[in-house]
């Protein structure tokens, strides 16, 4: 029996557990990424030093290659690369016109405020100068297209946002009704359209202005009649956006009513050790391995079980009560720490980072 072939786009820290699982399942790896930090290159069977926006001479690659299947995690950039190889291969993935669809937060909010288990939200697009002027307050700013909450603000009052918004007076912005209640985010596995909640994420952040996520807890602690509701709206939600196949990273508000607001849709796995490390130590589904069966479209429907309590704090300005723990010997709870700094960033978004925290136990881990 042949055995399959994977490529796998990206050779970054996001891509290194994706690159481990396909070797560790005997899969012939082959990794595409420009050399420069490329940490899997010493991992894969073989690797090919491109950039991973050469996407026409990736998949002539591929097909001389005779490749079975595209895979990539946990980053949007070469998310898309994935999609775009995929499609010209024939493989399974998102179809590319699809997926740019998917990252435009205005198509998203539209098809979305109209699925009744998910609480619409007002928004304009515009000009960011124009939308600062007119919108009602608060409410807040983000990009039309972007991740990692770079670029998203709070607007309270009539303040001078000169300085966080510098140079980007006339770029195309999206305004939102600040929605209401905590955060979550819910991460799927979908194969020809139907779509399998693996897990449901807790997530601190600092709030407003900038949102900026400082803990994941998994499993969230919720009630299992709002666990069904989130299952079912997700589902919904993928299915407006006509999202197809591989992982997914949908991000939601839940206020005290439960009624559910939409923030956005990843279509890739969650980043933030989320897809890579947290739901593997959380449930007794192997995640990565189900995102290299969809890709080599060989998956097939499963049931996923909690088994225990993960989470991962970061280190920033925010969380300096954090910084004893990255001392001393780590304790029994503790699968990984790093500490990158004790200069200490005051963050203002997901990249401003100085360290983190990774846990497993029988229980949530308060730190």
């Amino acid at each position: 029996m042949k055995t399959k072939r994977l490529a796998i786009i990206g050779a970054s820290t996001g891509q290194l557990p994706l690159c481990k699982k396909a070797k560790e399942l005997g899969i012939e790896t082959f990794c595409f990424a420009w050399a420069d930090g490329a940490i899997c290159k010493d991992i894969v069977d073989h690797f090919i030093p491109i950039s991973i926006f050469e996407k026409d001479e990736i998949v002539s690659l591929c097909q001389e290659f005779q490749i079975d299947g595209v895979v990539t995690n946990a980053s949007e950039k070469t998310a898309l690369v994935a999609s775009y190889v995929s499609e010209k291969l024939g493989k399974i993935g998102v179809p590319y016109e699809t997926f740019l669809k998917i990252q435009n937060k205005e198509f998203v909010r539209n098809v979305t405020n109209k699925l009744h288990l998910i609480s619409p939200i007002e928004m304009r697009t515009g000009k960011l100068s124009e939308l600062l002027k007119t919108f009602p307050r608060p409410f807040v700013m983000k990009p039309i297209k972007g991740a990692a909450k770079r670029g998203v603000c709070l607007i309270k009052n009539d303040g001078d946002y000169s300085s966080f918004y510098a140079g980007m007076e006339n770029e195309i912005f999206m305004a939102e009704q600040l929605a209401p209640g905590k955060e979550y985010s819910v991460e799927s596995i979908s194969y020809h359209r139907n779509h399998t909640v693996v897990q449901i994420t807790e997530k601190i952040g600092t709030g407003a202005p900038h949102f900026v996520e400082l803990e994941h807890h998994q499993p969230a602690m919720l009630s299992e009649e709002l666990k069904l509701k989130i299952r079912k709206a997700v589902s919904s939600i993928l299915e407006a956006i006509d999202f197809t196949d591989g992982a997914s990273h949908t991000e939601i508000k839940i206020d005290s009513s439960d009624n559910i607001y939409l923030i956005e849709v990843n279509p890739r796995g969650g980043g933030d050790y989320i897809s890579n490390n947290l739901v593997a130590l959380s449930t007794d589904c192997d995640y990565l391995k189900q995102m290299i069966l969809v890709a080599l479209d060989e998956f097939t429907p499963i049931e996923v079980h909690n088994t225990g309590y993960s989470g991962v704090y970061f280190l920033c300005k925010h969380t300096e009560r954090l910084l004893p723990y990255f001392k001393g010997d780590k304790m029994p709870w503790m699968v990984e720490r790093l500490l990158q700094s004790e200069e200490l960033t005051d963050s203002t978004s997901n990249y401003d980072r100085n360290g983190y925290v990774i846990y497993q136990s029988d229980k949530k881990v308060c730190l």
